[in-house]
């Protein structure tokens, strides 16, 4: 998993990190412009998961639900 955010600096995404208890955070991507267009981000809170050939399995433009991204990463795993 990759966090991609053109909005945040290091120090923040460390901020947030801290404040929130994460002991072991999501690589992120800040410099994302490339990426974003390369997958067709056009809203916050998108959700891509990638099969092992690279392949988009899913999508979506809205927070997901834990229960359907587990079952969408057990289908790819």
């Amino acid at each position: 998993m990759v966090s991609i955010d053109p909005s945040e600096t290091p120090q923040s995404i460390e901020a947030f990190n801290s404040a929130a208890g994460i002991e072991e955070p999501l690589p992120t991507v800040l410099d994302s412009a490339e990426i974003v267009q390369e997958f067709g981000v056009s809203a916050l809170e998108t959700t891509v998961i990638l099969d092992r050939d690279g392949e988009e399995v899913y999508r979506d433009v809205a927070v997901s639900d834990a229960e359907t991204l587990r079952a969408e990463l057990e289908g790819v795993l």
